[in-house]
């Protein structure tokens, strides 16, 4: 885990997990469709026939592409819990429409201007696909019905995602990295004049979910740590589904159990409560990047500082972090000595420099 949190100070000489963990993830979703599929074969299900046919006809890189995306994982995740003949159906449509270039159906690359586009040859942005215009009731981005974006309005969303994602590429390329890497499609829908929200869901590894960018209210700085924020999360996510699971399975969860969180001051499920600190752990040390560059002044040098303080503050709050997590539930002991950890290096730092208790 060292190397996990190694990675969220975003210093250039990222470690070996940043790429390596995406091949095991990768190895770990094929075997998982095989043998979804093998199973669905011994079980009689008609379905698995049709999805090893349409997934035998895919080259390497296609199913790769498809596994890695959100909407091909979230397909083998329904399938891996329930092999139903609809799972086996949804998946098998994705695969076959991965070999049809006319077809932009989930898995395949955004081309068409109406659904999107790509910032950098980089990091793909839906703003109109099949999987982006549906309705999520229980989602703050997609809850509401489908809104277009005009042609103006896509312009100011080209804009600004190009501008936060250049300057975080500028200020760490191990942060630029982590979101391609692990945020293979930002999905970003319109809802009337509703504030800023971005969203990420373990259920759709890959991809993560914004609000309104094209709003004057979605600002710079904002759009560049949820960009960072919720990739985080995908990386975590990541993390548990190669390796273990954040909270330990078959142990102790009372799921009434609500930690305070230090930053928010609000409480908060466990889980989420973990992931928080790895989160604006990163945050912490992006926003230090920005105020070492040199490059702000007046009112963004004040926003930077701003920042810096409130995703220190929750290191700095008396109590260790491990301990508000409480007795009710079974975090796996490596992750509360990490954040015991973050928060010990956090604390030393902010003694140690003067200048970072600068107002």
């Amino acid at each position: 885990m060292l190397q996990l949190i190694y990675t969220l100070t975003g210093d250039d000489n990222y470690p070996p997990v940043l790429d390596s963990q995406l091949t095991d993830y990768l190895r770990k979703l094929t075997n998982a469709l095989e043998d979804a599929v093998w199973q669905g074969q011994l079980r009689g299900r008609r379905g698995a026939l049709g999805l090893f046919r349409a997934y035998e006809a895919l080259s390497a890189d296609l199913r790769g592409s498809i596994l890695l995306s959100p909407e091909g994982y979230e397909a083998l995740n329904n399938l891996s819990h329930s092999a139903s003949e609809e799972n086996f159906d949804a998946m098998r449509r994705i695969c076959e429409g991965a070999l049809n270039e006319d077809t932009h159906s989930a898995g395949s690359p955004v081309e068409d201007a109406a659904e999107g586009f790509v910032i950098d040859d980089a990091l793909t942005v839906d703003i109109g696909s099949p999987f982006c215009k549906r309705q999520d009731l229980t989602s703050p981005v997609l809850f509401g019905a489908f809104e277009p974006f005009s042609g103006e309005e896509t312009a100011i969303l080209h804009r600004k995602l190009s501008a936060a994602f250049s300057e975080i590429s500028t200020l760490s390329r191990t942060f630029a990295r982590l979101i391609t890497s692990y945020t293979r499609k930002v999905f970003v829908r319109k809802n009337g004049t509703l504030l800023p929200a971005s969203e990420q869901v373990d259920t759709e590894l890959g991809g993560i979910r914004l609000r309104n960018v094209h709003l004057d209210h979605y600002s710079h700085e904002q759009l560049m740590d949820d960009l960072i924020h919720e990739s985080v999360h995908n990386f975590l996510a990541t993390f548990e589904f190669v390796n273990f699971p954040f909270l330990v399975h078959g142990g102790r969860y009372d799921p009434h159990t609500r930690p305070v969180s230090p930053w928010s001051m609000r409480p908060i499920r466990v889980l989420p409560f973990l992931h928080a600190a790895f989160v604006y752990f990163a945050l912490l040390h992006f926003a230090l990047r920005r105020l070492e560059s040199g490059t702000l002044s007046g009112e963004r040098r004040t926003e930077a500082l701003t920042r810096r303080n409130r995703y220190a503050s929750g290191f700095l709050m008396p109590g260790s972090l491990s301990s508000k997590v409480g007795g009710a539930c079974d975090a796996d002991v490596r992750v509360l000595q990490v954040l015991d950890y973050m928060q010990e290096n956090v604390m030393e730092m902010f003694s140690k420099v003067p200048e970072l208790c600068e107002v």
